[in-house]
C-alpha cells in the first residue's frame, strides 16, 4: 500500500473521530440541560413534603431545648419578636428540609452526568461515592442532635442560669443615690392626693393554687392551676385555657429564647457538622484520584489533630465542652478516612500494574 494512501486513511479516521467528539460535546450539553431539570425539580417536590409536615419538624428541632429548659426550672417554650417570625421559620424549616431530603437525588443526577465520561473502572469506583456520602450525611445529622446539641444547650442554659439574683440591698439610706430618690419621693408626694384609703386587711389564709401535672378535663370559668412541668399559672377563661403567667427561675438572666434565632443556629449547626462528616468521602477521592499519596497525609497528622479542634472551636459555640464534642469526633472521621484513603490508593494502584 502507498504511503500516500496510508496518511489519507489515517488523516480521515481522524476527521471522523473529531466529528464524533463534536456531536458528543452537542450531546453532553443537552444531557447536561436535563440533569439540571431534574437535580432541581428533585428540591421542590421534598420542598413540599417539608412544608406539610413543618410544624411538625420546628417541634422536633425545638425539643431537646425544651428539655434542657424545663430540667432547670424554666419555662419550656420559646419566643416571637416579630410578626413574621413564625412563617419564616415554617418557610425556612420546609425549604431546608427539602433541600436534604433530596441530597441523594442530587448526587444521583451529577453521578449519572458524570458516568459518561468514565471508564468502566472507573464508574465502579465512583459508585461507592454517593452512597458513602449519603450516610456519612446522616451520621451527622444523628450526631448533631443526638450528640452535640444537648451538650451545647445544657452548658450555655446552665452557665446563663448560674448568675446570681439581682439584689438591691434595699433602699439607701445615706449617700448620693438616698438623696436623689429622696428629692424624686417628694416630688411625687406632692403630685399626690391628700385623701387616702384604708388600706385592706391581709387575708388570714393565703391563696394557694393547686399543683397539676394535667389540666383539668371540665374546669370550670375562672379556675387558676400551676401546670407542672412547664412550671405555668394557667387560667381558664372564655372557655380557653390561658398561660397566664411563666414562672422563671431567680437568676439575673432569664433566657428568653427568640424561635427564629434558636432555628438559625441549629440549622448553622447542622449544616457544619454534615460537612466535616464528609471528611471520609473527601479523603476516599483523594485516594482514588491519588492527587495525595497517604504516607504524606500521615505525616502531617499531628497538624490534621490541630485542624480539628480549630473546626470544633470554630463550628460551635465556643465553649469547651461543645469544642471537645465535636473536635474528637472529626479526629475519628480523619483517621477513618485515613484507612478509606488507603484502601482506595491500592485498588487503584494494582489495574494499573497490571
Amino acid at each position: 500500500m502507498p504511503l500516500d494512501q496510508v496518511d489519507f486513511e489515517k488523516r480521515r479516521l481522524k476527521d471522523s473521530r473529531l466529528n464524533d467528539m463534536r456531536m458528543s460535546f452537542g450531546e453532553h450539553i443537552e444531557d447536561l440541560r436535563r440533569r439540571l431539570i431534574l437535580a432541581l425539580a428533585g428540591p421542590l417536590l421534598m420542598s413540599v413534603l417539608g412544608l406539610v409536615y413543618g410544624r411538625h419538624i420546628v417541634g422536633w428541632l425545638v425539643r431537646p431545648l425544651a428539655q434542657v429548659l424545663q430540667y432547670f426550672g424554666l419555662p419550656p417554650q420559646t419566643y416571637n419578636l416579630a410578626v413574621t417570625t413564625g412563617f419564616s421559620v415554617y418557610m425556612k424549616v420546609g425549604l431546608i428540609t427539602g433541600l436534604v431530603l433530596s441530597s441523594p437525588w442530587i448526587c444521583y443526577q451529577i453521578w449519572k452526568f458524570v458516568a459518561s465520561g468514565l471508564y468502566e473502572h472507573e464508574r465502579r469506583a465512583a459508585k461507592l461515592v454517593a452512597p458513602f456520602s449519603a450516610v456519612m450525611s446522616a451520621l451527622g445529622v444523628v450526631f448533631m442532635y443526638y450528640v452535640l446539641l444537648p451538650i451545647t444547650l445544657a452548658f450555655l442554659i446552665f452557665f446563663t442560669t448560674g448568675f446570681p439574683p439581682p439584689d438591691a440591698g434595699g433602699p439607701p439610706q445615706s449617700g448620693v443615690m438616698y438623696w436623689v430618690l429622696s428629692a424624686y419621693a417628694q416630688i411625687d408626694q406632692a403630685d399626690e392626693p391628700d385623701d387616702t384609703e384604708p388600706t385592706a386587711e391581709p387575708d388570714a389564709e393565703p391563696t394557694q393554687f393547686p399543683i397539676l401535672t394535667q389540666d383539668p378535663a371540665n374546669p370550670i370559668e375562672g379556675q387558676v392551676w400551676i401546670k407542672q412541668p412547664e412550671g405555668q399559672l394557667r387560667l381558664f377563661l372564655g372557655g380557653k385555657v390561658l398561660n397566664y403567667v411563666p414562672l422563671v427561675g431567680t437568676s439575673m438572666l432569664a433566657p428568653m429564647i427568640e424561635i427564629g434565632q434558636y432555628i438559625g443556629f441549629v440549622t448553622m449547626l447542622m449544616l457544619g457538622v454534615v460537612i466535616s462528616f464528609q471528611l471520609p468521602v473527601i479523603m476516599m477521592i483523594l485516594g482514588w484520584s491519588r492527587l495525595v499519596e497517604p504516607k504524606t497525609v500521615s505525616k502531617y497528622r499531628r497538624y490534621c489533630i490541630f485542624v480539628c479542634f480549630l473546626l470544633g472551636a470554630l463550628m460551635t459555640p465556643a465553649d469547651p465542652i461543645s469544642m471537645f464534642a465535636l473536635a474528637v469526633p472529626l479526629w475519628g472521621l480523619f483517621e477513618l478516612g485515613l484507612v478509606v484513603m488507603r484502601l482506595t490508593y491500592r485498588k487503584r494502584e494494582a489495574p494499573e500494574q497490571a
